[in-house]
This record gives C-alpha cells, structure tokens and sequence, in this order.
C-alpha cells in the first residue's frame, strides 16, 4: 500500500513554481549553431577545450542529460555511464566506483581510492564522501585510464570531473519540484547572475528524499532510502578586468539507509559441486536455527518474511543500518589573466567531513547474544562508528595562452588530509576476557590517518608539423603518510577518556612520517587527418602511495605500509565529427596493468555473522577493452546517444588468494581435508597454505577480477515537436541501458554472479517555448524488468536446519535492490525567470 505523501517541505517551491510560470524568462545565449549538436567542451587538460580535440578517452555527462534523466546522485551517473560500474558495500562508506572494471574495495579509512572525484578543481579526500546529493551540476566528464600526472596519486585507474554550473548574463531565478509514486520528492531552487559590472553569485539550495525500498516489518518504516539537504554558493567578484576572484562555501547533510539486506533465498545443499551433483533445495523457517541454538528459532527471528521470494523486501531491524553524514567547506579561486592572455590561479580549499555509520549484525530485532554469566539471549549484535576527515588543499597553477602551436599547463601542488575513525562491534564487557575470536566477534579501536602530498606538474602540447600534435606530462610527487592505532575488546567503553588500549604490538600499532616519492606521466601523438577526424595514441602511468590496513582485525604482521600501487596503460582512439556536425563518433582500445593493486578482501565464518575483512597486495591485475562514444541530429529535432563499453579484467598473478565456501567438499578420512586434499568446507581448489594449516589459498593466476560486466550499453533519444495552437512544445526521451553478467567476488565463487539485464525508461512533457517552465513526466524500468544486480550480498550466514551447531548449515541468499528494480512513475516541474 502507497502510504500518505507529507508535501510540507514541497509546498514552498510548487507554489513559487506557480506562480513564476507567467513570468517573463530571461533566454540563454547559445553558442550552438541551429541544425548541429552542442558544443561540448571539457577540462581534462585543466584548460577548457573541445571535447573532439582532446587526446584522451573521455564521456560526459551533459546538464541537458542530467536534467533529462533526472541523475540525483553518483549511484544514477555510474548507472548511465558503461565504464563505469559501482561496488555497494555495506554502507555507503564502502561503496567504491570501478573504472574499466578497476576500483578500490575497502572498509578501512587506510586505502585510497583508485578513482579520483573532484568538483570544481577540488578532489575530495575520500571517494564515499561523493556518495550524496549531486547539486546544481553542469557536467560530469569521465576520465579513463590514469591521470595521475594531472589529477594526482589518487586517479591511478581513472578520474569522475564534476563541474557545478557557472555564473553568466543577468540575474535567473530556478525551482525545481519531483514527486514519485512511490514517495520520493526533490525540492531545489537557484539565483544567479550579474549584480554589477565588479559583482556576481549564485545561490543553491536543495532538500531531497527517497523512503526506501524496502519495508521494517519491526517499526513499519522504510529502509533502504537516502535524502539530504543542501546549500552551495559562488561569489564572484572582479575588483579590475584581468582578476577574479570567486569564493565557494558550500554544506551537506545526508541520511543514507542503503546497505540493509533482506533474504531472498532459504534452502539446504545436498550433493558435491566437484562431482555435479550439487542440489539446491529450498526450504521454510520451520525446523531452522540461528547458529543452531534453540533460543533463536528462525520463524521468530524472520516471523513474516518470506524468505524464499526473490523479490523479497520485508526486513526485521531492532537497530539501523547507513550513514548519516555533514560535509561542508569552501574554496577560493583567484584567476589572474596576464598581459600576454596566460592565466595565473590560485585554489584554495578547506573541508570537514562528519559521518556516523552504523548496522545491525544480527540482520533481525531479536536478542541473539547472551549477556556475561547467561545463557539467555538478552542483546542485539551491532556495529557502529564515526568518521571525522579534515583536508587542505592549494594549488597554484599556470595556463598558457591558447594560440599557438605550443600549449602548456604547469603547477605546484599541496594537500594535507587527516581521517579519523573510531569504531565498536559486537558485545564484551568486564569481567568477560575476549579477543577478536569471541562469540559476536567483539572490538573497539581508535585510528587515524594522515598524509601530506606535495608536488609538481606540467603536461605542454605542440603542433611540430601541420595536423601533427605531441602531448607531454609529468608529475613529480612527494608523500608523507602514518597512521595510529588503538584497541580493545569491551565495548561498552564508548568515549576515548573511559578506553583502556590493550598491550603495544598487540592491540597499539603505529607507524609515521613514512616517505613515498613517485614520478607519472603521460605521452600522447594525435595526428589530425581531416579538419573533423583525428587519431591518436596515447601512454600514461599512474601511481597510488602507500596503504594501511587498519582495520579491527590489525595484526603485528600486517602493521607495516602495504607497497604502493602502479598503473600502466596504452590506448589507441578515434574522434570525428560528421555531416556537418550533426553526428560525433569517439572510439578507443585500450589495455593497462596494475601492479601491487592493492584491495581489501572481505569473508564471513561458519556459524559467525561477522564479516571479515584483509587488506591485500595483488601483484598483477590487467583490464583491456574497448569503448564507443556516439551522438547524432537524426533530424532537427531528434537527438540519439549511445554508449559502448566492452570490459575484460583478469587477475594476471596471485598463487595466493581467497577461497571460498563450498559445504559440499565434506571431509573424508576423519581428518580436516577432502578426498583431493583440498580444505573440507572450502572450494576444492583450496588447499592449506603450509602442510597442517586449515587456513587455505587458491591459485587465481590467469582467473576473472569480478565487479565488472564485460558488456555495458546504454542508448538514449530525445524528441521535440511543436503542437499546434498550443502556447508550449511538446517532448519525448527514452532510454534503455544493458549490462551482462559478471562475477561479484574476487575468489571467483561461481555462485556469486549477477545475471544480466536491460532497462528501459521514458519520458514525456511539454515546455515553454523560452523555457520558462517545463512539467516532464517519466517510467523508469517501463516493462518493470525484475533483476538483482547485487547477488549474494551480506547477509545472514549462520543458520542451521536443526537445534545443534552441528546441524546442516543452510544457505540464505541476500540482496540489496536498486532505486529501479521495480518500475515506478514520477513527475517533475521546473520553472526559471
């Protein structure tokens, strides 16, 4: 049943869009001219140039796009964009995005992302930190393959450019409303232009929120959802004609509930997956157990879910499960422009980022742990933390003038970032004795992280023969890192003055002032053959420093920094313009290799919930592939995008890694190992990593790097026509995105695979001829295609089909699913005068 919409924090902005849709609108100047498409320029050479004469494989993401189809956070861009992929994590704090199939997994505050954000000249210190609302965007262009030598040590597999929209011509007001049937609204609105010769702004605020998709049966809310509210604003001033100077604060305040999982498959193994023979057999609730304890009867522990529904999306939750976070900063651009047209800049920037995450262990709202001295469950299983990150940031930077055959960018950088993260998990206090093994798997632990970056860059391009260009880059890098860690196992100290760290070398580890110097760069020949077609070749390195794994399971072996990650990548591409600019083409084959990739490894025990989780230094991954990139003005009115990515990446080299669980492999002889030899319980490519060992590896030289399907498409049209003796146009969009199937997890488990799917959207409306208001309706997943993109997520693992922990184990499949997993409809109204 759709509940009661509350509209109150709507009502303001629909009123205001009202009444403004009379009023006179102020037109845009277009550079565009009539019958071709839209100039696209982007920045990826921290210059502004055509799309078509940058070197370099590149999508972006247009405002008219994002407008179109209604992109709100990162999640929507990933979705919309085939070289990009997204790994949900438990909470929004380990979702990670994959670029051509790389990215970074990890669940401590110790690794740096693979793929580097920045908005408005400014990276962000952490990649979950864009894992909000995207407000007031202009355009996203994605970057592939390294740009290290111009984005830093961070953008070692790629880099996501956000640029907010700029400030021109007179004052424009914006509103914005949306409203979906199944209860998510967006609320924004904007002021921006000129005030005087010397004076300009722009003003956002925006409020949004999305339920969830699905339903507590414990507290009858929603779950799964996510909204926020925020505030962003450019002051311009320009005290002669040659400076500007612009000053950006801006605030986020965001409530994520996604990374719950609900069951969505319950049944027993029979058989041997070595011999073929394995049978899957659902069952019910009845009969089944939590751990195998008789206290805790799956049919109280899930009363009302039905757990064999694939679709499944009743939950039962005594304790959230998200992220509720603030963000805010500013920075400061100073732009000199000097007597021979080079341009002279200063950025600053400052920012605090603010998060308490949490999750509910136990994945249900009954007590499952016995308190000390009792053997009655009393208490919940829980984890919970927060996330302080501070960063600076200052770059001065030089641009040369754009005539000319010799072009070039130089720069002096400096950043400074520190993260701090405490966090709780599980159930220990006094007189209790427990370590990292005890039922709930209990800790508590206090670490920080710091780096200090320093560096110098310059990437020059000249023409040295008519139609022959010959691009260069280099960056020198310098970087200062440690960490600090403390731990114990009670967890009912809550506050560092009442923490009591147990021994150094066992639960207090450090390590600082650890130096990492590293050299990128870039080369690229482009060779333009006719005015609207060019071709180039392209290779560039990338570098990522040193890493931590400071997590709550941090041993002695482990305290030390893990190696630095590299990247080499070698494309070839093609761009052209056609027809008179009424069709651009860009295509690229590209191969790059990455060496000491360096990931987090995530695992779960029988019979423990807990999810473990160890950082690792992969020595070899590779991806190749290649990409297409198409627009086209089939008619004057008719616009087609499409988009191609076909992604191959391997693990070239680990003879050591992961196994994972395969209760059919049974042991024989009554000893720990099965008839091969292999670990009892574990795949049977799983043998003991020394003679005796029940810890196993499996060689996964020459295996799949999961995360990434090997085809992603997507295709979009858009059509305007005139109605006659109407005073508005009329418009239609649709769109349809495929993906095939693909691995979800690194020790290649062939049960953890998402299928394949496509999904359709459209979109309908009528606007203003001068734009001042437009009402666009739209159906995503339009034939309501029904898929799980996130097969075998956490969830419960430690039920027993019998009241002994012995009993057989049954396996509970989970999931997580998107925003449109479902079909539903919305609508949404803009004005601007």
């Amino acid at each position: 049943m759709i509940k009661t919409i509350h509209l109150t924090p709507m009502a303001a902005a629909l009123g205001l869009a009202l009444l403004s849709m009379n009023a006179q609108a102020q037109q845009e100047e277009s550079a565009t001219k009539p019958g071709t498409l839209e100039t696209v320029v982007v920045t990826a050479n921290k210059r502004v140039e055509k799309l078509e004469s940058v070197p370099m494989a590149i999508s972006v993401m247009s405002e008219q796009e994002i407008q179109r189809t209604n992109i709100r956070e990162i999640e929507d861009v990933v979705a919309m964009m085939p070289s990009l992929t997204l790994n949900s994590g438990t909470t929004a704090a380990n979702n990670a995005i994959f670029m051509r199939g790389i990215g970074t997994v990890s669940v401590g505050i110790g690794v740096e992302s693979d793929v580097a954000v920045i908005i408005d000249d400014i990276p962000i210190a952490t990649q979950f930190q864009a894992f909000k609302d995207l407000a007031d965007v202009s355009r996203i262009e994605v970057l592939k393959g390294p740009q290290s030598t111009l984005f830093g040590k961070s953008a070692v597999a790629g880099a996501v450019n956000i640029v907010t929209k700029p400030i021109s011509g007179p004052m424009v007001y914006r509103a914005s409303t949306y409203l979906t049937n199944d209860n998510e609204w967006r609320v924004n609105a904007s002021a921006g232009g000129q005030l005087d010769e010397h004076f300009a702004m722009r003003l956002y605020a925006g409020k949004t929120r999305m339920p969830g998709n699905f339903h507590n049966l414990t507290d009858g809310k929603d779950v799964n959802g996510s909204g926020g509210k925020t505030f962003m604003a450019k002051l311009q001033w320009n005290p002669i004609d040659s400076v500007q100077v612009d000053l950006t604060p801006r605030y986020n305040y965001q409530e994520n509930s996604r990374g719950v999982t609900a069951v969505n498959g319950f049944f027993l193994r029979t058989g041997s997956a070595a011999a073929g023979t394995l049978v899957s057999t659902p069952i019910g609730l009845d009969g089944v157990y939590l751990n195998g304890n008789p206290q805790l009867p799956a049919s109280q522990l899930m009363a009302g879910i039905n757990v064999n529904d694939p679709g499944n999306r009743n939950v039962r939750r005594d304790f959230p499960t998200g992220l509720i976070s603030s963000d805010r900063g500013v920075g400061l651009k100073v732009a000199w422009t000097l007597p021979n047209d080079a341009t002279l800049m200063s950025i600053t920037s400052w920012s605090k980022y603010l998060a308490n995450d949490f999750r509910d262990q136990d994945f249900t709202d009954l007590p499952t742990i016995a308190a000390a001295g009792s053997t009655v469950p009393t208490i919940g299983n829980y984890q919970f933390g927060t996330y302080d990150i501070r960063s600076k940031t200052q770059e001065i930077r030089y641009v040369s003038p754009d005539a000319g055959s010799f072009k070039y960018v130089a720069g002096l950088w400096l950043a400074h970032n520190e993260i701090y993260r405490h966090f709780i998990r599980g159930y220990c206090v006094a007189p209790m004795t427990c370590n990292a093994n005890s039922p709930s798997s209990p800790t508590n632990y206090y670490t920080d992280i710091y780096n200090t970056n320093k560096a110098i860059f310059g990437q020059a391009s000249w023409e040295f023969l008519p139609t022959w260009t010959l691009t260069a880059g280099v960056r020198f890098n310098q970087e200062i890192s440690g960490y600090h860690y403390k731990r114990n196992f009670y967890t009912d100290q809550l506050d560092e003055a009442s923490f009591k760290p147990g021994p150094v070398g066992v639960d207090q580890f450090q390590s600082y002032g650890n130096s990492d110097p590293a050299t990128t760069g870039k080369l690229s020949l482009q060779k333009q053959l006719t005015p609207d077609w060019m071709v180039y070749t392209q290779v560039s390195t990338g570098y990522k420093g040193e890493a931590y794994d400071v997590t709550s399971g941090l041993k002695a072996a482990a305290a030390f920094p893990v190696k630095p990650e590299t990247s080499q990548s070698f494309e070839i591409g093609t761009k052209a313009n056609l027809f008179n600019n009424r069709m651009s083409v860009a295509a690229t084959y590209y191969n790059s290799d990455f060496f000491g990739y360096q990931q987090n490894v995530t695992y779960v025990l029988p019979n423990d919930p807990t999810i473990y989780s160890q950082l690792n230094s992969i020595p070899h991954i590779r991806t190749h592939g290649f990409e297409i990139d198409a627009n086209a003005l089939v008619a004057n009115n008719l616009t087609v995008n499409a988009a191609l990515a076909f992604t191959l990446p391997t693990i070239e080299k680990w003879a050591n890694g992961p196994c994972y669980s395969d209760p059919t492999n049974v042991a024989v002889n009554g000893t720990k190992l099965a008839a091969n030899g292999s670990i009892a319980g574990q795949n049977t490519a799983c043998f003991p990593i020394t003679p005796g060992s029940t810890t196993g590896v499996q060689n996964l030289d020459h295996s799949v790097f999961p995360g990434t399907p090997k085809i992603k498409a997507n295709i979009g049209a858009n059509y305007d026509f005139s109605i006659p003796a109407m005073p508005f146009k009329g418009f239609v969009n649709a769109n349809v995105r495929y993906q095939s199937d693909y691995l979800t997890n690194i020790n290649n488990d062939p049960n953890a695979r998402n299928k394949a799917y496509s999904i359709t959207d459209l979109g309908f409306g009528i606007r203003a001829p001068n734009d001042s208001y437009k009402l666009s309706f739209r159906v995503n997943n339009l034939f309501d295609r029904f898929y799980i993109p996130n097969a075998n997520a956490s969830g419960p693992s430690s039920f027993r089909a019998g009241p002994t922990a012995t009993s057989p184990q049954v396996t509970a499949n989970s999931w997580v699913p998107p925003r449109d997993v479902f079909r539903y409809f919305s609508v949404k109204l803009d004005v601007k005068f």
